[in-house]
């Protein structure tokens, strides 16, 4: 393995904690799209109670800018995330199958200890002792 494809555990938790930032990211922007959906809902249903009452089209272009910054905010990181997960790609492909596997399945697919051991067939002791072989490798 070159120096530069190289992976310290410390960048694997990084990218592990950037993809469940954006998946909560994701989920924002669903809640912001559902609440915006709503309002243009409510103004359509109620356009003769609502014209000329209070300021409505504020909270329709208030949704709209909550929904672009969420939406500028999920595409930073998610650039952020592809340079780290290509540069753990790379590192990976020189672990043994197994080895390889167990990171990807952990902190590219955000799977839990346990889900891994049951998916790997090992006990979760066992899962951690092939964790601490691959990060050994990485290094």
């Amino acid at each position: 393995m070159r120096k530069g494809d190289r992976v310290t555990k410390q960048e694997l938790r990084e990218y592990y904690w950037i993809r469940r930032n954006i998946t909560k990211q994701e989920y924002k922007l669903m809640e912001l799209g559902a609440a915006a959906t709503k309002i243009t809902t409510q103004l359509k249903n109620k356009h003769d109670a609502i014209v000329g009452k209070g300021n409505t089209s504020d909270k329709v272009g208030d949704a709209v800018a909550d929904i672009e910054a969420a939406r500028k905010k999920l595409a930073e990181q998610i650039a952020e995330s592809t340079k780290v997960l290509m540069k753990i790609e790379e590192a990976i492909k020189a672990l043994p199958a197994r080895e390889c596997y167990l990171i990807r399945t952990r902190y590219i697919e955000l799977l839990s200890w346990e889900q891994i051991a049951v998916d790997m067939n090992y006990s979760w002791q066992h899962i951690h002792k092939i964790h601490a072989e691959a990060l050994r490798l990485l290094a």
